[in-house]
């Protein structure tokens, strides 16, 4: 069977204390030495940096970003390599725009560290201009790739389709509803992109836990390398094919570990061929994961009201089988429900559809509620007592939070939203930077901002000179920009403009300089 994508697998070799990247790729799982020691075999990292994943903790000595950074910088350079040998020096790599796609579930500070990873791999440098990298959520690549099939699919202006998403480690979702007018067709969200760690790899661990328990059982004693073989094969060569219907035979490599087992035939062993029956597959290997992935679905129907169709995406989208029970539980509201040509790879062209035009999608869902800490006026009653402050405005409270942007709220593309605040000389002995301290929080406005860490900031070098008398204001003008698939703040003190897209702090909210917004 032919997969279209390369596995994110990276095998490392220690040298002289240092581990170097080997290979990468398919090359990574080929290429590995006889001496077991100096390899570390890395792989489907990127869902490690889901903050709500419940993953095993990583223990690797090369961490989460190095993996990455170092993983794009090999496929940078031999993806940049074959266009220039294609189209010769017409194009450089200097002019190239860059789509990285990632989970819609995935947080701000996880979107920093993939752009801050694909700086370290050498596509974009620090002082380039933002939109060199998009980083586009995949749900959202993929409603590009199948918003070019809604004539073939009888959807039309005021529609609305879902975008399921299921790759090897997450399943997204997102409803979309289409506008059309005489010169093009937009999507517009109507959903909060929503997804979880439910992709097919689980499915591999379920098959991998079938197998110990077979084994097991006929008192064989199993070795470290016979179940990733096995699970390597069923994920490629029998994973697409189940249908929930006929049995699946893998075929066993030739190994003195099956002589081991006491009855072969109890187990399915024939020869070099294993069964695993229909019914088994279901009920142990893949309904656990289909089910979380019907439940999704439900919930984002529940969401959108009216639907049209439901797209199934990605590798695991590519599933007879899921699209069968997809089909069975949502056929009788749903009129279209389809798996597009090549659904494993919707997410890549989709992102080359956003990159030549990023303004095809004209209105997003904010995905958390966001803001900054301000000083505001203490209110007696409601504000507690040990954050009231005496100020040169009166009496004031630290730690209050000014609302940009409403989670669930829809916000336009290129719509940015202001606020107005001040910074005020408190006394003639102060001096420093200020801090903006940004907010990304998952649920309502809260009044105060005491319990969350911040989730970014903004340094602005100290606006006042000796000579301002006490109480002088600086007027500070706050923009969130919310089009794009990253938040981006600009501050305006004194006629210069201080852009951000987020620069994520890991300090300590207790390093927060005394003076601040108001």
């Amino acid at each position: 069977m032919y997969y279209a994508k390369t596995p994110t697998s990276s095998l490392y070799k220690k040298t002289k204390g240092r581990h170097e990247m080997a290979a990468w790729g398919w090359n990574a799982r080929l290429k590995k030495g006889p001496s077991k020691s100096e390899y570390i075999q890395l792989y489907k990292y990127k869902t490690h940096l889901d903050e709500n994943a419940d993953l095993p903790p990583w223990t690797s000595p090369i961490s989460v970003p190095q993996a990455i950074s170092d993983f794009l910088k090999a496929l940078h350079e031999y993806a940049a390599g074959e266009i220039e040998q294609q189209l010769g020096k017409r194009f450089t790599r200097e002019s190239f725009r860059y789509c990285l796609t990632v989970p819609a579930m995935w947080s701000d500070k996880a979107k920093d560290i993939m752009r801050r990873a694909a700086i370290q791999a050498g596509l974009i440098r620090e002082d380039d201009h933002p939109d060199r990298l998009m980083l586009v959520s995949e749900p959202e690549a993929a409603a590009l790739y199948c918003e070019r099939s809604c004539k073939e699919y009888d959807l039309k202006d005021g529609d609305r389709f879902l975008i399921c998403d299921a790759g090897g480690g997450t399943v997204d979702l997102i409803v979309y509803d289409i506008a059309e007018s005489t010169e093009d067709r937009h999507l517009s969200e109507v959903t909060k992109g929503h997804g979880a760690t439910c992709g097919s790899m689980l499915i591999d661990t379920n098959f991998g836990k079938l197998l110990i328990k077979k084994f097991t059982k006929q008192g064989a004693k199993i070795r470290d390398d016979i179940i990733p073989i096995l699970v390597e094969k069923f994920a490629f060569a029998l994973k697409p094919q189940f249908n929930g219907i006929d049995d699946l035979y893998l075929e066993l490599p030739w190994n003195s570990f099956f002589d081991e087992i006491e009855d072969p035939d109890a187990i399915g062993i024939d020869e070099d061929t294993m069964c695993f029956t229909a019914a088994e597959l279901k009920e142990i290997v893949f309904d656990p994961v289909v089910v979380k992935v019907l439940a999704l679905i439900q919930d984002q129907l529940d969401k959108a009201k009216n639907c049209s169709a439901i797209f199934l995406v990605g590798g695991f989208g590519s599933s007879k089988y899921l699209l069968d029970r997809v089909t069975r539980a949502f056929g009788d509201k749903v009129r279209t429900i389809s798996a597009p040509n090549r659904p494993e790879i919707a997410v890549v062209f989709g992102a080359v559809y956003a990159g030549l035009n990023p303004r095809k999608v004209t209105a997003r869902v904010a995905r958390r509620c966001y803001g900054v800490g301000i000083l505001n006026s203490f209110e007696v009653g409601i504000d507690p007592v040990e954050l009231m402050v005496y100020r040169t405005e009166g009496l004031m409270c630290r730690d209050r939070f000014s609302t940009f942007v409403k989670k669930g709220q829809l916000v336009k593309m290129d719509e940015c939203v202001t606020r107005s605040y001040c910074f005020t000389k408190q006394s003639a002995d102060e001096y420093g930077d200020y801090k903006i301290s940004i907010y990304a929080i998952d649920g309502v406005p809260p009044r105060h901002i005491t319990k969350f860490r911040e989730s970014a900031y903004i340094s602005i070098p100290d606006p006042f000179t000796s000579a301002d008398p006490t109480g002088r204001k600086v007027s500070c003008i706050m923009k969130f920009y919310f089009g794009l698939s990253e938040i981006q703040v600009e501050a305006t003190v004194q006629g210069k403009a201080y852009i951000t897209r987020l620069q994520f702090d890991n300090g300590d909210r207790a390093n927060l300089p005394r003076r601040i917004l108001s």
